[in-house]
């Protein structure tokens, strides 16, 4: 499904506009080694299945669905390269950590363009702040239902007992999230694909 969906994106993402803005190819090479060096820092659960903050709200919002979910993909790549860990739950760890956050993030993003009264605040809190702890909420759903249905028994009582850790995740990745969208939008607006002034500032 994870290959499927990476495809999608591939097929989907706006190149030309991606190739023709040198600062956007910039943004997104840096973005990789970040999220690679930041997705370091993780918890694992038996061994297959880590916990570590996502991001992926703001990759989203910064780069749109397709070109945000690559970047997620080939940001885990290299954080696999990097950690030295084995290639064989890249499958799974790109569905529930990237696929799954980045869906659960554009889902929200058509929400938040539906908000009536809608301002700038209501793009960086309800998207940026908001929108990060859901796709943590959907990821954690998404690996339950991925162990439930494909998984081993074991390894479902150790999702299920460490559930209240996506919950204490949530703060924080809302917090991270919030900041470096809010810092993007008032000082780099132009490199974050998903945002519109005249939509956010003037309400049309």
């Amino acid at each position: 499904m994870s290959t499927v969906a990476l495809l999608v994106a591939v097929v989907k993402a706006p190149w030309a506009q991606w190739r023709s803005r040198p600062e956007r190819q910039h943004a997104l090479f840096a973005a990789v080694l970040g999220l690679a060096l930041f997705w370091q820092l993780k918890v694992s659960i038996s061994g297959l299945l880590a916990l570590h903050p996502l991001v992926m709200m703001t990759v989203v919002m910064v780069f749109g669905p397709s070109l945000g979910m690559i970047t997620g993909a080939l940001a885990l790549g290299l954080a696999t390269l990097l950690a030295g860990a084995p290639w064989l739950p890249l499958g799974p760890q790109m569905l529930l950590t990237v696929v799954v956050p980045a869906l659960a993030a554009q889902g929200v993003l058509k929400v938040v363009e539906r908000v009536p009264g809608r301002n700038l605040f209501v793009y960086m809190l309800g998207g940026g702040f908001l929108g990060a702890m859901v796709t943590v909420q959907a990821m954690a759903l998404a690996t339950w239902c991925y162990v439930r249905v494909l998984g081993p028994a074991p390894l479902l009582v150790d999702v299920a007992s460490h559930y209240y850790l996506t919950l204490l995740m949530m703060f924080p990745e809302g917090f991270i999230n919030g900041a470096l969208v809010s810092m993007l939008t008032v000082f780099r607006p132009e490199l974050v694909r998903t945002y519109d002034d005249h939509h956010y500032l003037d309400g049309h």
